[in-house]
Protein backbone atom coordinates (compact mmCIF):
# COMPACT_ATOMS: atom_id res chain seq x y z
CA UNK A 1 0.00 0.00 0.00
CA UNK A 2 2.82 2.36 0.91
CA UNK A 3 4.60 1.63 -2.38
CA UNK A 4 1.40 2.36 -4.34
CA UNK A 5 1.08 5.74 -2.59
CA UNK A 6 4.65 6.58 -3.54
CA UNK A 7 3.91 5.78 -7.19
CA UNK A 8 0.79 7.96 -7.10
CA UNK A 9 2.82 10.80 -5.58
CA UNK A 10 5.57 10.50 -8.19
CA UNK A 11 2.96 10.42 -10.97
CA UNK A 12 1.28 13.51 -9.59
CA UNK A 13 4.61 15.36 -9.39
CA UNK A 14 5.39 14.46 -13.02
CA UNK A 15 1.96 15.63 -14.23
CA UNK A 16 2.20 18.91 -12.32
CA UNK A 17 5.72 19.47 -13.67
CA UNK A 18 4.51 18.99 -17.24
CA UNK A 19 1.60 21.39 -16.69
CA UNK A 20 3.99 23.96 -15.20
CA UNK A 21 6.42 23.66 -18.13
CA UNK A 22 3.61 23.99 -20.67
CA UNK A 23 2.28 27.08 -18.89
CA UNK A 24 5.77 28.59 -18.74
CA UNK A 25 6.31 27.98 -22.46
CA UNK A 26 2.98 29.61 -23.27
CA UNK A 27 4.00 32.66 -21.25
CA UNK A 28 7.25 32.98 -23.23
CA UNK A 29 5.41 33.65 -26.50
CA UNK A 30 2.03 34.08 -28.15
CA UNK A 31 1.80 32.13 -31.39
CA UNK A 32 -0.56 31.13 -34.18
CA UNK A 33 0.49 28.09 -36.22
CA UNK A 34 -2.89 27.60 -37.97
CA UNK A 35 -2.68 23.82 -37.67
CA UNK A 36 -6.35 23.47 -36.66
CA UNK A 37 -8.20 26.62 -37.81
CA UNK A 38 -7.79 30.37 -38.44
CA UNK A 39 -7.35 31.03 -34.68
CA UNK A 40 -9.48 34.18 -34.91
CA UNK A 41 -7.34 36.06 -37.42
CA UNK A 42 -9.16 38.45 -39.77
CA UNK A 43 -8.33 40.35 -42.93
CA UNK A 44 -8.93 44.09 -43.18
CA UNK A 45 -8.84 46.37 -46.20
CA UNK A 46 -8.96 45.53 -49.89
CA UNK A 47 -9.90 41.82 -49.83
CA UNK A 48 -12.53 39.63 -51.48
CA UNK A 49 -12.93 37.34 -48.48
CA UNK A 50 -16.48 37.68 -47.16
CA UNK A 51 -16.91 39.07 -43.62
CA UNK A 52 -13.14 39.57 -43.33
CA UNK A 53 -12.68 35.82 -42.72
CA UNK A 54 -9.51 34.43 -44.34
CA UNK A 55 -9.43 31.16 -46.25
CA UNK A 56 -8.11 28.31 -44.08
CA UNK A 57 -5.97 25.52 -45.56
CA UNK A 58 -5.04 22.51 -43.45
CA UNK A 59 -2.03 21.53 -45.60
CA UNK A 60 0.84 23.20 -47.51
CA UNK A 61 1.71 25.59 -44.70
CA UNK A 62 5.23 25.90 -43.26
CA UNK A 63 4.38 23.20 -42.17
CA UNK A 64 0.76 22.22 -41.44
CA UNK A 65 -2.07 24.67 -42.00
CA UNK A 66 -2.02 28.30 -43.12
CA UNK A 67 -4.28 31.21 -44.10
CA UNK A 68 -4.74 32.98 -47.42
CA UNK A 69 -6.74 35.94 -48.72
CA UNK A 70 -7.45 37.35 -52.19
CA UNK A 71 -7.02 40.98 -53.23
CA UNK A 72 -10.17 42.88 -54.26
CA UNK A 73 -8.04 45.22 -56.47
CA UNK A 74 -9.98 48.36 -55.54
CA UNK A 75 -6.86 50.37 -54.74
CA UNK A 76 -6.42 49.87 -50.99
CA UNK A 77 -3.96 47.71 -49.05
CA UNK A 78 -5.11 44.70 -47.07
CA UNK A 79 -3.64 43.37 -43.84
CA UNK A 80 -3.81 40.36 -41.56
CA UNK A 81 -5.40 41.46 -38.28
CA UNK A 82 -4.34 39.63 -35.11
CA UNK A 83 -6.88 38.16 -32.67
CA UNK A 84 -7.40 39.17 -29.04
CA UNK A 85 -4.62 36.99 -27.59
CA UNK A 86 -2.00 39.20 -29.31
CA UNK A 87 -3.56 42.42 -27.99
CA UNK A 88 -3.95 44.25 -24.68
CA UNK A 89 -1.04 44.70 -22.29
CA UNK A 90 2.02 43.33 -24.09
CA UNK A 91 4.68 45.52 -22.50
CA UNK A 92 6.79 42.39 -21.93
CA UNK A 93 7.25 42.20 -25.72
CA UNK A 94 9.39 45.36 -25.73
CA UNK A 95 12.86 44.57 -27.12
CA UNK A 96 11.61 41.10 -28.08
CA UNK A 97 10.86 39.59 -31.49
CA UNK A 98 7.78 39.41 -33.69
CA UNK A 99 8.14 36.81 -36.42
CA UNK A 100 5.97 35.26 -39.14
CA UNK A 101 6.05 33.53 -42.52
CA UNK A 102 4.50 35.03 -45.66
CA UNK A 103 4.19 34.18 -49.34
CA UNK A 104 2.50 35.86 -52.31
CA UNK A 105 1.14 34.55 -55.59
CA UNK A 106 3.31 36.67 -57.91
CA UNK A 107 6.26 39.09 -57.88
CA UNK A 108 5.14 41.56 -60.57
CA UNK A 109 4.23 45.22 -59.90
CA UNK A 110 5.40 45.32 -56.28
CA UNK A 111 4.68 48.42 -54.21
CA UNK A 112 5.84 49.79 -50.85
CA UNK A 113 3.74 50.23 -47.70
CA UNK A 114 3.96 49.58 -43.97
CA UNK A 115 4.58 45.87 -43.40
CA UNK A 116 3.68 45.78 -39.69
CA UNK A 117 1.35 48.17 -37.87
CA UNK A 118 1.02 48.45 -34.08
CA UNK A 119 -1.84 50.57 -32.76
CA UNK A 120 -3.02 51.77 -29.38
CA UNK A 121 -5.86 54.19 -28.71
CA UNK A 122 -3.86 57.30 -29.63
CA UNK A 123 -0.62 56.11 -31.25
CA UNK A 124 0.31 54.17 -34.40
CA UNK A 125 3.75 52.72 -35.09
CA UNK A 126 4.78 51.12 -38.39
CA UNK A 127 7.67 49.05 -39.68
CA UNK A 128 8.83 48.35 -43.22
CA UNK A 129 11.06 45.44 -44.22
CA UNK A 130 13.76 45.83 -46.85
CA UNK A 131 12.32 42.99 -48.96
CA UNK A 132 8.99 41.39 -49.86
CA UNK A 133 7.88 37.77 -49.53
CA UNK A 134 8.64 35.32 -52.30
CA UNK A 135 6.16 32.98 -54.00
CA UNK A 136 7.37 30.34 -51.53
CA UNK A 137 7.30 30.68 -47.74
CA UNK A 138 9.53 33.54 -46.59
CA UNK A 139 10.34 34.19 -42.92
CA UNK A 140 10.33 37.69 -41.43
CA UNK A 141 11.20 38.97 -37.97
CA UNK A 142 11.49 42.37 -36.33
CA UNK A 143 12.61 43.41 -32.86
CA UNK A 144 10.18 45.65 -30.99
CA UNK A 145 12.76 48.30 -30.15
CA UNK A 146 13.51 51.79 -31.53
CA UNK A 147 16.83 50.58 -32.96
CA UNK A 148 14.95 48.31 -35.38
CA UNK A 149 13.59 51.31 -37.30
CA UNK A 150 9.96 51.71 -36.20
CA UNK A 151 8.29 54.94 -37.36
CA UNK A 152 5.35 56.98 -36.14
CA UNK A 153 2.18 56.86 -38.29
CA UNK A 154 3.76 56.25 -41.75
CA UNK A 155 6.88 54.63 -43.23
CA UNK A 156 8.24 58.18 -43.75
CA UNK A 157 7.27 59.33 -40.25
CA UNK A 158 9.42 60.30 -37.28
CA UNK A 159 11.46 57.53 -35.63
CA UNK A 160 9.65 55.84 -32.76
CA UNK A 161 11.23 56.21 -29.31
CA UNK A 162 11.44 53.69 -26.48
CA UNK A 163 8.57 55.55 -24.84
CA UNK A 164 6.46 55.26 -28.01
CA UNK A 165 6.97 51.50 -28.22
CA UNK A 166 6.31 50.85 -24.55
CA UNK A 167 3.19 53.04 -24.72
CA UNK A 168 1.76 51.14 -27.71
CA UNK A 169 2.67 47.74 -26.28
CA UNK A 170 1.13 48.61 -22.92
CA UNK A 171 -2.34 48.83 -24.51
CA UNK A 172 -2.16 47.26 -27.95
CA UNK A 173 -5.51 47.56 -29.75
CA UNK A 174 -4.38 46.29 -33.16
CA UNK A 175 -1.54 44.29 -34.67
CA UNK A 176 -1.58 44.14 -38.48
CA UNK A 177 0.74 42.37 -40.91
CA UNK A 178 0.68 43.29 -44.59
CA UNK A 179 -0.77 40.66 -46.90
CA UNK A 180 -0.74 42.54 -50.23
CA UNK A 181 2.38 43.52 -52.17
CA UNK A 182 1.18 43.69 -55.80
CA UNK A 183 -0.58 46.48 -57.69
CA UNK A 184 -3.26 44.28 -59.20
CA UNK A 185 -4.88 40.93 -58.35
CA UNK A 186 -2.97 38.62 -56.01
CA UNK A 187 -3.27 36.10 -53.20
CA UNK A 188 -1.34 36.48 -49.93
CA UNK A 189 -0.69 33.79 -47.33
CA UNK A 190 0.52 33.72 -43.71
CA UNK A 191 1.78 31.12 -41.23
CA UNK A 192 3.65 30.79 -37.92
CA UNK A 193 3.06 34.16 -36.27
CA UNK A 194 4.84 34.51 -32.92
CA UNK A 195 5.13 37.46 -30.53
CA UNK A 196 7.83 36.77 -27.95
CA UNK A 197 7.47 37.99 -24.38
CA UNK A 198 10.74 36.63 -22.92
Amino acid sequence: MKRKSIYYFIGLVIILSIIFLLFKCQQNSICSSFDIDDEGWKVVGDVKNALAIPDYHNTDGNPGGYLSATDETTGGVWYWSAPEKFLGSKKAAFNKKLQFDLKQSDLNNQFEAADVILESKDLTLVFKFSSHPNTTWTSFSVILSPEAGWKKNTIDGQPASKEDLTKVLSSLTSLKIRGEFITGPDVGSIDNVCLYLK
